[in-house]
């Protein structure tokens, strides 16, 4: 008899499986709050481990905003869904790197039913090692494949000669 539960407990307990039930079936699987937004966790890398004076600034519908860079070089993003953003990194005496966001298509595929979360990092190097050479802007694009929501990437590794990326003067 001690391995029977007594009618109300049962009763209670079946009660309370048919709510549990009732209320996990009319949860929507994922919150559309979260496919409405895509989060960009980076992590800049400069030579002196120093980021007071390192930004990053955001540009989104033509409207820059800054983002909050920690002392270890992290930083955290959320851009909204099926938008073209520009990321621009930026720190005294470093060439300035900047990278285009594409969000279109993120809540495609297996992935894209829950919240799209992507890490990367950029690597900042000192003018004075650089020899006068720059970069081509942007130096690379993160976006989401058409087919099926994976993350695509591309990286401009080459660089600008110097002389070529200024003005010519008379």
């Amino acid at each position: 008899m001690a391995s029977r539960l007594p009618t109300f407990q049962q009763a209670s307990a079946f009660f309370a499986f048919l709510i549990a039930g009732a209320a996990s079936a009319a949860t929507p699987p994922a919150n559309r709050a979260d496919k409405d937004e895509v989060v960009l966790t980076g992590w800049m890398h400069v030579e002196d481990h120093t980021w007071r004076d390192a930004t990053v600034s955001v540009e989104v519908d033509g409207v820059v905003q800054t983002a909050h860079v920690s002392e270890t070089g992290r930083f955290d993003l959320r851009v909204p869904a099926d938008t073209e953003v520009l990321l621009r990194f930026e720190k005294p005496e470093h060439l300035t790197k900047e990278v285009v966001v594409n969000t279109a298509h993120s809540a495609l595929g297996q992935a894209g039913r829950h919240k799209r979360h992507v890490k990367f990092a950029v690597i900042l190097e000192l003018e004075r090692h650089m020899a006068g050479f720059g970069y081509h802007s942007p130096v690379g694009t993160i976006g989401f494949d058409k087919d099926g929501g994976c993350l695509a990437v591309t990286h401009r590794r080459e660089k600008i000669p110097p002389g070529r990326n200024k003005p010519m003067e008379f």
